[in-house]
């Protein structure tokens, strides 16, 4: 590829990126420039991935098209202001939680900005990218980020109306599993079995269950009835998830965390 990649931030999800580009030989190294305002970690990427860093956000938008924008949401707007205007021709991809194309637009004019959730699994190139085109973004943007996604898992488009439920259920969705994994352990444990056990008894089941359901024809709804059998151990613990409401406090708290990526970008 001929392009020169451009990455502010070096956080988890920068260097999620930069290791799936460069495993996947989507490009070079030397065609990747990034940027942190965090030395330490500007350092770390650039003594593990031999990436070359920019000393400043400007020279990196200067230098670089597409530029992938992954920092937090706070601090958007202050690395936007260090932007060259007009951007010209360059494609903006950002990966900010909670932030739309609109305040992306509204800083650096009629530029092309294409909005993506990533999801932590990215990291072994594992994870799922949810994909939203803004107002100028063409064609041929949308495929400049898909490439480049998936290198990192799979990836798909929606509207951008919905990139709030979908940070609720894919962006947050690795931590709600860990919790259960977590659970599991715990609960292992207190029913007397080692946590080297607990610990394989839980993980394996869990990537088994993933595994099973990723293949199979039949639904998750199908597979977990098939699983419950009529008066068994399963129902025992399912009847209590049904007295307690937990199919409630799962709803409220989904809800609540796209709530609360609407007002990310509200501020």
């Amino acid at each position: 590829m001929k392009m020169k990649i451009g990455i502010i931030g070096c956080g988890n999800m920068g260097q999620a990126l930069l290791s799936g580009i460069l495993a996947e030989g989507y490009t070079h190294k030397s065609n990747i420039l990034c940027s942190d305002r965090d030395k330490k970690k500007a350092a770390f990427v650039r003594s593990r991935f031999k990436a070359s860093i920019c000393s400043t956000n400007s020279q990196l938008f200067d230098r670089c098209d597409p530029i992938i924008i992954a920092v937090k949401p706070s601090d958007v707007q202050a690395v936007l202001a260090e932007a060259h205007l007009p951007l010209r021709d360059k494609l903006v991809i950002s990966v900010c939680a909670g932030i739309g194309t609109r305040l992306f637009e509204r800083i650096l004019g009629k530029v092309a900005v294409v909005r993506v959730m990533p999801n932590m699994p990215a990291r072994i190139g594992e994870g799922i990218s949810a994909v939203a085109l803004g107002r100028f973004a063409k064609e041929r943007d949308k495929k400049v980020t898909f490439s480049i996604f998936s290198c990192v898992g799979e990836v798909v488009e929606i509207k951008e109306r919905l990139m709030d439920a979908v940070t609720a259920i894919s962006g947050s969705g690795p931590a709600y599993f860990f919790y259960l994994v977590e659970k599991l352990i715990d609960a292992a444990e207190e029913l007397g079995i080692s946590r080297n056990i607990a610990q394989r008894l839980a993980i394996k089941t869990a990537l088994g269950s993933a595994s099973l359901l990723n293949k199979s024809e039949e639904d998750a709804q199908v597979l977990r009835r098939k699983v419950t059998s009529k008066g068994g151990t399963t129902q025992a613990a399912f009847a209590v998830f049904q007295r307690r409401g937990l199919e409630g406090i799962l709803n409220a708290a989904f809800k609540a965390a796209a709530k609360r990526s609407k007002e990310l970008e509200a501020k």
